[in-house]
């Protein structure tokens, strides 16, 4: 989650080198960019002063891109928020505005400048209820059709093609305007339908995904078939393949799940193997029950991902 002061940052940045971690995924909000700027200002050089390289994410951005949504653009640009089928605004803005890619390539180049070397795209889904504008008149623009009236199953190809679109286009932005950024995306595995499209975007280095089953009594070796058949899409694409593990709202009792899922990722052997979040999301709403016993789990699996590099 980072912090404006780089006192602060500089503890965790010196922690995670300890750990002998080799990315920090910083997860900047709206509020970032133009209240508590020494997140953005600072992490990436305390970053890369201790060897680990700075990716940024917008965490809660337009109130849809992971938690801690509390969106100020959206309350000045309401001409962003999502619309139903009805009309009605609801509290999530929607990424085929052009409005809301707007500011998303603004805050691209804020962290592009500050030296941040890698953008991630955060874990975009279809926006189902989504009637707006601009979802009308692209609609309108690939399939000379309405959307209002579109049947389900067209209505649920044009959803998930603006999923890939919007990758896409950040890719593409980013590529052309900051080719230092590596760019990365995660789909989850409910949208692994859409894995072989996105990786065939050129201008998309890193595609990954997340299996949270921590809390879940699954099986942890039901994971490998997921994890090869994205591995394979990965290869034939020429992509860096990564691998989330998940350490928030982990359940007490179930801190031990975190050590059997690293396991199988490891074994499995992605290129990058990610943790969400930093101490067990200590201190949000996200946190897992007992944070310091999870982390431990955690700070376990990334040990063992070095012995077995």
């Amino acid at each position: 989650m980072g912090h404006y002061n780089p006192r602060h940052i500089e503890i965790d940045l010196y922690e995670m080198n300890i750990l002998k971690i080799d990315d920090v995924l910083v997860a900047i909000q709206e509020n970032d960019f133009e209240h508590f700027m020494g997140k953005v200002r600072y992490t990436p050089k305390i970053a890369i002063d201790h060897g680990i390289r700075p990716i940024a994410i917008f965490w809660g951005c337009l109130n849809l891109f992971g938690g801690g949504r509390s969106s100020q653009f959206l309350l000045e640009h309401p001409e962003g928020f999502q619309a139903n089928i009805e009309g009605t605004r609801s509290a999530q803005g929607c990424y085929m505005n052009p409005v809301c890619l707007a500011r998303i390539k603004q805050m691209i180049d804020i962290i592009a400048e500050s030296g941040f070397l890698g953008y991630f795209v955060d874990e975009p889904v279809p926006l189902r209820d989504c009637f707006c504008p601009s979802c009308c008149s692209i609609f309108e623009e690939w399939y000379e059709g309405d959307l209002l009236i579109a049947t389900d199953a067209n209505k649920e190809v044009f959803r998930r093609k603006c999923v890939v679109n919007y990758i896409k286009t950040i890719a593409d932005y980013c590529k052309a305007n900051h080719p230092q950024l590596e760019t990365m995306t995660c789909l989850t595995p409910d949208d692994k339908d859409l894995w072989k499209e996105v990786a065939k975007t050129n201008s998309l280095d890193n595609l990954g995904t997340d299996i949270y089953w921590v809390n879940e009594e699954r099986k942890v070796e039901e994971m490998v078939p997921t994890l090869g058949e994205l591995n394979s899409v990965c290869k034939l694409n020429n992509k860096i393949h990564h691998e989330w593990l998940q350490c928030w709202g982990v359940q007490k009792g179930k801190e031990y799940r975190i050590l059997e899922q690293g396991k199988i990722l490891i074994a499995e052997k992605p290129d990058s193997l990610y943790v969400w979040a930093w101490q067990g999301q200590i201190g949000v709403t996200e946190s897992c029950d007992d944070p310091a016993k999870a982390w431990e789990y955690a700070s376990d699996v990334l040990r063992m991902a070095k012995d077995h590099a």
